[in-house]
């Protein structure tokens, strides 16, 4: 069900039980860390530091390109997409607040899709001092059959792919230096594959809008009509952030009486309603210009309603951009329709198509929220003033005009995070030679990369060269439009990991531990190896016999096997990563050293038929030459490949 709750933000990123996170898209206005790794915590069961050990992407974000990029070192697992410059934008601003998230079950096959739908930024501001809302919904793919939901997750990924044509994408079809798709790709596939089973159905409305073709106020009465009945309120409440004035000083802001005209015009609101404005009375732009306007036309001025913070001291501001309207008359809210969404109650935001010198880019919903009360003692979590910021007891109306302060103008970022002519770079270390960064295509564009001491790196053969460790992201520097732009490129190494911190040497001991919680990782110690957990102790005095050894890998590969043949296809591409990224750790283990001298290739046994999978049983299908793959690449970093196979020595 949708759901208008009092939970932080943040929370809607929270997986459904015995879920976790896959893969999320999101557009806004702002972001920043504090918010984003907090929400990915949540999404992935991931701490920042296990984030950035495994070096894959679960968020794509897509901001205005005038927003400051946030990288993936200071948030790992996000992938901060930048404006392409090469597209001319359709839109004043990128104003939208709008996620697509999937989350997969651990025991079952299922996949989940959620939809969010925010008024508010992804920031910290957004958690801590605004008053916003969130509308979102969960769809279980396969298991009911719901057209109304299907169809606006349907447009709602529609309106997603719009705004990615306007970013550079190549993050999410990065590909390792052997050409196949890496981690963050194999994840981005998994949300495609899941979204392109949504089709809008003929005939259903979707309740999710945006301003694409049409402006939002144009749309809004055909949506209240679809989705809430074509009859007359006698109750209209507006809320917002930000307004915007009238034509002259002391008239009527522009959208309110915009607002109420096309509803009247299209007989959705009587002749002479209940008006409420709701608003940040320090803080009101054009309202504190209008009072007598407003009042003089049956509005009542009144102050936002924080119903978590009443009467504390903390309070937060109205953030929340909402048009409301019902039948007042009992206690049940009757015939209720809500908007809310991204578009202020201006021009740009609500009364104008994108555009871009006349619209920002903006989403919103509009739905009936059932069971609403006007007020409620004996259910207070149905009262209205529980569900949206507003209180229409008495006290709250303002009818003094010194009361109220214009504040500032909306605030609009400084910054430019537009694509580089590379989208990422991949390391090569070279044996007994100097390193070198591949740029994942060849550009036109001259550019520079940057040392970690400011310097200008040596380009040779369209390779960069790199002479100190390896890094998770470098600075490039080109020029664009007569400016010098600089924004971080991220690096991927030979696993695909993207900007990923440095891999431990592993033994034998590491690996239980790493095979062993997937599809999770190990809650600490991965920087420097994984402590014992029982399996047996690399300290133990027997560990340079051949019993330990041949004992202590057996018993692996006896519990990869098994644990290997239960997982779900879905899990398989993480599987294989994992499992390669673990054993090419392992180069300089002692046990691996023991088997190279006796000739053995003792993983050799894991490509038999029985060890693997119904599915990826052979390399007949795409799972299973992704698992022999990976398999070629263990045996020769491990030396294996010319060794002895285990079905070799009963021949």
């Amino acid at each position: 069900m949708s759901q208008i709750l009092p939970l932080s933000l943040a929370a809607y990123f929270v997986p459904p039980v015995d879920n976790v996170g896959v893969f999320a898209m999101l557009t806004g206005y702002s972001a920043d860390e504090h918010f984003l790794n907090d929400a990915l915590e949540k999404f992935t069961q991931n701490i920042k530091s296990q984030r950035a050990y495994e070096g894959v992407a679960s968020f794509a974000l897509m901001l205005d390109e005038t927003h400051h990029q946030i990288t993936a070192v200071d948030c790992p697992g996000l992938a901060h997409l930048a404006s392409n410059p090469a597209v001319k934008n359709k839109f004043k601003l990128l104003h939208a607040k709008v996620a697509l998230l999937l989350f997969n079950n651990k025991d079952t096959e299922q996949k989940t899709i959620r939809l969010v739908v925010s008024t508010g930024n992804w920031t910290r501001q957004t958690l801590a001092d605004s008053l916003d809302l969130v509308w979102s919904i969960d769809f279980e793919i396969g298991q009911y059959e719901d057209e109304q939901v299907q169809t606006d997750i349907a447009k709602a990924y529609d309106f997603i792919n719009y705004t990615l044509s306007f970013f550079d994408g190549g993050l999410l079809s990065c590909k390792r230096i052997s050409k196949s798709l890496s981690p963050t790709s194999f994840k981005y596939q998994q949300f495609t594959d899941a979204l392109n089973t949504f089709k809008a159905v003929k005939n259903i409305t979707p309740r999710f809008f945006d301003n694409r073709s049409h402006s939002l106020l144009s749309q809004l009465p055909d949506l209240v009509t679809a989705h809430a009945s074509d009859r007359k309120r006698n109750y209209l409440c507006i809320g917002s952030g930000f307004y915007e004035g009238g034509n002259a000083s002391g008239q009527i802001p522009i959208a309110i009486s915009a607002i109420e005209q096309e509803l009247r015009k299209s007989d959705l609101l009587i002749k002479k309603p209940c008006k409420d404005i709701f608003i940040n009375p320090q803080q009101c732009q054009a309202i504190s210009e209008s009072t007598e306007a407003l009042t003089n036309d049956g509005w009542q001025i009144r102050s936002s309603f924080d119903s978590l913070y009443q009467g504390k001291s903390h309070t937060r501001s109205l953030h929340a951009k909402f048009i409301f309207s019902a039948n007042e008359g009992g206690e049940e809210c009757q015939r209720p329709w809500l908007y809310l969404g991204s578009g202020n109650i201006t021009a740009p935001g609500f009364l104008n198509q994108a555009s871009l010198t006349g619209g920002n880019l903006e989403a919103g919903m509009v739905f009936s929220p059932e069971g609403l009360t006007w007020f409620s003692e004996e259910e207070p979590d149905l009262c209205i003033s529980h569900k949206l910021p507003i209180n229409r007891d008495d006290e709250s109306i303002i009818t003094d005009e010194e009361l109220l302060s214009a504040g500032g103008e909306m605030p609009e970022h400084d910054g430019l995070y537009i694509s580089a002519p590379v989208s990422y770079f991949t390391f090569i270390k070279e044996i007994n030679a100097e390193s070198w960064l591949l740029p994942s295509e060849n550009s036109e564009q001259k550019y520079q990369v940057l040392s970690l001491d400011n310097e200008i790196c040596k380009m040779q053969e369209g390779r960069v060269s790199w002479l100190t460790a390896e890094p998770r992201q470098v600075l490039v520097s080109w020029q664009c439009n007569d400016q010098i732009v600089q924004v971080y490129v991220p690096v991927l190494d030979e696993f695909g990991r993207m900007a990923a911190t440095e891999l431990p040497e592993l033994e034998l001991d590491d690996a239980w531990m790493l095979l062993g919680t997937f599809p999770t990782l190990p809650s600490e110690g991965h920087e420097e190896g994984y402590e014992d957990k029982g399996y047996g102790s690399t300290s133990d005095t027997s560990t340079g016999s051949s019993d330990y050894h041949l004992n202590k890998m057996m018993a692996l590969i006896e519990y990869i096997a098994q644990k290997q043949t239960e997982i779900k296809e879905f899990d398989w591409p993480q599987w294989c990563h994992r499992l390669e990224q673990t054993f090419c750790q392992m180069e300089n283990s002692s046990s691996f050293e023991y088997f190279r001298k006796i000739g053995i290739n003792p993983l050799s046994a894991l490509l038999a038929k029985p060890f693997r999978p119904d599915f990826a049983e052979n390399n007949q299908t795409e799972a299973g030459l992704l698992y022999e793959h990976g398999f070629s690449r263990i045996e020769a970093t491990l030396k294996l490949t010319n060794l002895l196979k285990f079905g070799d020595l009963h021949e």
